[in-house]
C-alpha cells in the first residue's frame, strides 16, 4: 500500500526563478527498480524503527544495528543485491553524462528562501545544502522531468521543503549527488537520488522515492521511506491524533485512491519498538475519491502514547502511515499508601507494570532505597520500610517511558 504525504503549497514572495528547459536522458534502473535503499558498497545500519515501502539492500551484505520494517524484499549481498550494482552505477553514468545530461543554470551553494525551477537540467558545481524553499514546477505537464546534479556532498537542512507543484510527479524528478546525501532530522525530501557517498537520514526525517549509492554507508534512524514505483492499495493523505472525550485518543485520516484495499489496524505503542493492535476499521475497498476515517481508542496508557495505521490489502499485503504520538502524563500517576507509614509502604498505580525503579531519600537528599525491576511479571508495589527511621521521605518512581513521578510519605 502506498503512503503518500502532502507537501506545503506555499505563498511567498520569491527570491529566485530559474526557468530551464533541455530534453533529458531518464536513465532505466533496471535491477534497481524496486529498491527504495541501495548501496553497491557499503555497510546498511538503523537505528530505531523505520519503515520502508520498496525493497532494501547493497551489494556488499554487512547489516548493523536493529531491523527496519520493510514492505518489500531485503537483498543483502544475494542475487538480486549483486545483480542491482550495474544497475545504479549505468544511472550514475547516464545522470553525469554531459551529453545525454548537459548542465543548464548553475545553482548556488546554499539554496536559501524560494527557488523555483522549470523542468530541465539544473547544476551545482560543489556541496549544496537546501535550506529554504526548493518548488519544481511542471507547468502542467505530468511528463516533466527533473534532473538536479549536485557536484559535492548535498544537504537538506532542518526547515527545508522540497515542493512539487504544476503537476511534477516524484518519480520523474532525480538528484545527481557527486559525493554524501544527508538528510536533516525531521525533514521531508522527495525524488530519486542516486549518488557516490554515503547515505544519512537523520532522526524522523522522511523520504519519498529513493536513495541509491554506488558506494557508501546507509545510516537511518526511525524513518519513513516510500519508493514512489511500489504500487500498494491506499494513498494516505491525512493522519492526525488528538485527546478526544473522557481521556480517550481519537484518530483521524483520510485517503484519495483505493485499491483492493481490505482494512485498517490501529496500533498502539509507548517505546516504538513493541507495538499492539487496538483495533480494526474496514476500508471501503475501491476508490478514486477523498474519503474520511475515524477510530477512538479509550483506553490510552499514562504518558506517551505512539500511533500508526496497518494499511492491510486483501491478498495480505501491508504498509505503515507513519508514527503520530500524544501525551497523557497525569499530574500524579502513583500514589503510596497508607501515608503516613508504619512499617509497609504499598504503591497504587494503574501502570504498575511500567514502573522500572523506585528510589527513596530523605531530605537532605541521600539515597536510602533503590529498587529497580528488569522483570514487568514481578511489578515492584510493596516496601518494607521498617527500618527507615521516623521522618519525611521523597520517593521518585521512574517507569520505562523514562517518565517520573516524585512523592513525598512520612515514616512514623
Amino acid at each position: 500500500m502506498k503512503t503518500s504525504f502532502f507537501f506545503n503549497i506555499l505563498t511567498v514572495s520569491l527570491s529566485a526563478i530559474c526557468h530551464f528547459g533541455v530534453a533529458q536522458t531518464v536513465p532505466t534502473l533496471g535491477a534497481a527498480e524496486t529498491f527504495a535503499l541501495y548501496t553497491s558498497a557499503g555497510e546498511f545500519a538503523n537505528v530505531g524503527t523505520t519503515l520502508v515501502t520498496g525493497d532494501i539492500g547493497n551489494g556488499a551484505g554487512l547489516v548493523t544495528g536493529s531491523s527496519a520494517t520493510v514492505t518489500g524484499q531485503t537483498h543483502f549481498g544475494d542475487t538480486e543485491g549483486l545483480a542491482a550494482v550495474g544497475a545504479v552505477s549505468n544511472a550514475y553514468t547516464v545522470l553525469a553524462s554531459e551529453t545525454s545530461n548537459p548542465c543548464g543554470p548553475v545553482l548556488g551553494a546554499t539554496i536559501d528562501g524560494v527557488t523555483i525551477l522549470a523542468p530541465g537540467i539544473h547544476c551545482s558545481t560543489g556541496a549544496t545544502a537546501i535550506s529554504g524553499s526548493l518548488i519544481l514546477n511542471g507547468g502542467g505537464d505530468a511528463d516533466a522531468i527533473f534532473v538536479i546534479k549536485i557536484g559535492g556532498a548535498f544537504s537538506v537542512d532542518g526547515g527545508a521543503n522540497i515542493v512539487l507543484t504544476g503537476g511534477t510527479l516524484p518519480k520523474n524528478v532525480y538528484f545527481l549527488v557527486d559525493g554524501a546525501f544527508n538528510l536533516a532530522a525531521d525533514t521531508e525530501f522527495t525524488g530519486t537520488v542516486v549518488n557516490r557517498g554515503a547515505i544519512s537520514l537523520g532522526s524522523g526525517a522522511t523520504l519519498s522515492g529513493r536513495a541509491l549509492s554506488t558506494a557508501g554507508k546507509i545510516s537511518l534512524n526511525n524513518n519513513t521511506v516510500s519508493n514512489t514505483e511500489v504500487s500498494l492499495p491506499v494513498t494516505l493523505v491525512s493522519f492526525d491524533v488528538k485527546k478526544g472525550e473522557q481521556s480517550s485518543v481519537t484518530l483521524n485520516w483520510a485517503t484519495t485512491a483505493e485499491t483492493n484495499s481490505d482494512r485498517f489496524e490501529i496500533q498502539r505503542s509507548q517505546n516504538g519498538k513493541v507495538w499492539m493492535a487496538v483495533g480494526s476499521v474496514m476500508s471501503n475497498g475501491e476508490s478514486t475519491k477523498l474519503l474520511t476515517y475515524a477510530f477512538s481508542d479509550a483506553t490510552p496508557k499514562s504518558g506517551n502514547n505512539l500511533y500508526r495505521l496497518k494499511m492491510i490489502d486483501k491478498d495480505g499485503t501491508f504498509a505503515f502511515s507513519r508514527i503520530r504520538s500524544i501525551n497523557f502524563q497525569s499530574a500524579n500517576r502513583t500514589a503510596f499508601y497508607p501515608n503516613p507509614a508504619i512499617d509497609r509502604l504499598s504503591v497504587l498505580s494503574k501502570d504498575l507494570d511500567q514502573i522500572a525503579r523506585v528510589q527513596f531519600m530523605d531530605v537532605s537528599g541521600k539515597l536510602i532505597l533503590d529498587q529497580k525491576n528488569a522483570d514487568s511479571s514481578n511489578a515492584i508495589s510493596e516496601f518494607n520500610i521498617n527500618s527507615f527511621p521516623a521522618g519525611l521521605y521523597i520517593v521518585k518512581v521512574t517507569f520505562a517511558d523514562g517518565s517520573v513521578d516524585r512523592a513525598k510519605v512520612f515514616k512514623k
